[in-house]
């Protein structure tokens, strides 16, 4: 299909990429509120938008604590992480200058998946507004432990009260062109009339 023939939405979904390089400019008050109102506007289960948003644009403390999640690649037992967090001048956060991790209500209905919708959301309005994004799941993996959460405390990162993370990613400006779609697997799609 030429994307000449779709619309705006789709032209954007299908052209999001993960951006892994970004320029060091933080984003603009205004696009990081246009990011946050498309979260907030995510579906969630019976309505209950049990999320938070946390905005980190603090340059040492998104050092910090990327150190502190590069170390959960480094003792896992993926050998594919161990590896990754080995090569010369890796970060999870690939030098970002915001991260946004949203928590979720644990005693909701669905936090897991209202906040990954929320994060889903904020992703692609960042890409209509030409932000650059990806997900770093190494966030929840590392507060998930009792080195993660002493140290989320420690920075003073504190989530509301029942809250745990379920969606995190990096934004900012790519400091490189978008690279081009990875293929897509076939035979993933059933349909039963």
């Amino acid at each position: 299909m030429n994307t000449s023939d779709m619309n705006e939405t789709i032209q954007t979904i299908l052209g999001r990429r993960s951006v892994r390089a970004y320029k060091p400019d933080q984003l603009e008050a205004g696009a990081l509120e246009l990011i946050l109102e498309a979260g907030r506007y995510a579906p969630s289960a019976m309505n209950q938008q049990p999320w938070h948003f946390t905005v980190i644009q603090n340059l040492p403390l998104l050092e910090k604590l990327d150190t502190s999640c590069k170390s959960v690649f480094m003792e896992s037992d993926i050998e594919a992480l161990r590896e990754v967090a080995l090569k010369d001048g890796f970060t999870v956060f690939y030098h970002a200058p915001a991260l946004i991790v949203v928590t979720g209500d644990s005693a909701a209905l669905a936090p897991q998946y209202d906040c990954t919708l929320a994060m889903q959301n904020m992703m692609l309005a960042a890409a209509s507004l030409d932000i650059g994004s990806c997900w770093v799941h190494s966030v929840m993996m590392f507060y998930a432990t009792e080195k993660g959460k002493g140290l989320f405390q420690e920075l003073g990162i504190v989530f509301p009260e029942g809250h745990k993370p379920f969606a995190a990613a990096v934004f900012g400006y790519s400091a490189a062109p978008l690279p081009e779609p990875g293929p897509r697997k076939s035979g993933d799609v059933t349909i039963m009339d």
